[in-house]
């Protein structure tokens, strides 16, 4: 009973920090993975849906995000239980109440499985697992998006057909490289990058926190940008309506100067 009210309790809340708050509730007293590179993870994918609407279920999404890696571990992830972790996950979340295509969804993370056909929220998914490990680095130094992105696509998915990488290419190409009223772009995922990494990793209520209180700087920064991108390309507008008028004046001038040209003007002077 208790696990299927957990399962209508997490599809049926819609707000992603809510959610988060049941998930944190519900490791205190179970064995499930969640830790703030989870919510780091979930946070990109909420940009990513916000920026570049696919036709998915976002709050299905969202959910799967918090959950696929549910059954992951924590010490010692052997390359045995790196191949396995998102299957026991799926098996897991369906003891918990979740339905089938849940979690089958929440499988298609990495390719391992090779479910066929792939469900379009499980590229979502595997775009977020695959990109958020590489920014996310405890062995050495996290890549920045740009690298990470290059890496995606040419290391991690070369040789896979995934229906949203164009789109979550430019996502994160204008979400760090739009104008800001500053010195520096925008940077979001790598603002995101520098504040979740300044948590302690378990320390999940600051991470909630941390979520909800970049969200209202992520869209700030977005809207700031956008806002100046049109200004910068009005302005574009503006200058190019200028020198063309410019150009045209110039062309008069140059045609009135060679019909009536000074000269001339001299020499019949001159005859007179």
């Amino acid at each position: 009973m208790y696990n299927d009210s957990f399962a209508d309790m997490m599809l049926n809340e819609r707000k992603l920090s809510e959610k988060m708050k049941i998930l944190l509730y519900f490791k205190k007293k179970h064995n499930c993975f969640f830790d703030n590179t989870v919510i780091f993870k979930t946070e990109i994918c909420r940009m990513f849906l916000e920026h570049s609407k696919p036709d998915v279920d976002n709050n299905l999404v969202l959910t799967a995000c918090l959950l696929y890696a549910c059954k992951k571990s924590v010490i010692s992830f052997t390359e045995e239980k790196r191949k396995t972790y998102l299957h026991k996950g799926a098996e897991y979340l369906e003891e918990l109440g979740f339905d089938k295509k849940f979690c089958r969804i929440c499988e298609q993370a990495n390719r391992i499985a090779n479910i066929t056909p792939r469900d379009k929220e499980g590229d979502i998914l595997e775009l977020i697992d695959n990109f958020g490990m590489l920014l996310d680095r405890d062995d050495r130094r996290a890549f920045n998006p740009t690298e990470a992105l290059f890496i995606l696509e040419n290391e991690n998915l070369k040789g896979y057909e995934n229906i949203y990488l164009q789109d979550f290419k430019e996502f994160v190409m204008e979400y760090e490289n739009l104008e800001t009223l500053g010195l520096d772009k925008s940077k979001i995922i790598t603002r995101w990058q520098t504040k979740i990494n300044m948590i302690p990793k378990y320390n999940l209520a600051q991470g909630i926190n941390a979520a909800i209180d970049y969200r209202t700087i992520a869209k700030k920064l977005y809207i700031e940008g956008k806002k100046l991108q049109v200004n910068k390309n009005g302005i574009r507008d503006n200058k190019q309506e200028i020198n063309a008028d410019r150009r045209i004046k110039h062309e008069i001038a140059k045609q009135i100067d060679e019909e009536h040209k000074f000269s001339d003007l001299l020499n019949i002077s001159g005859e007179e």
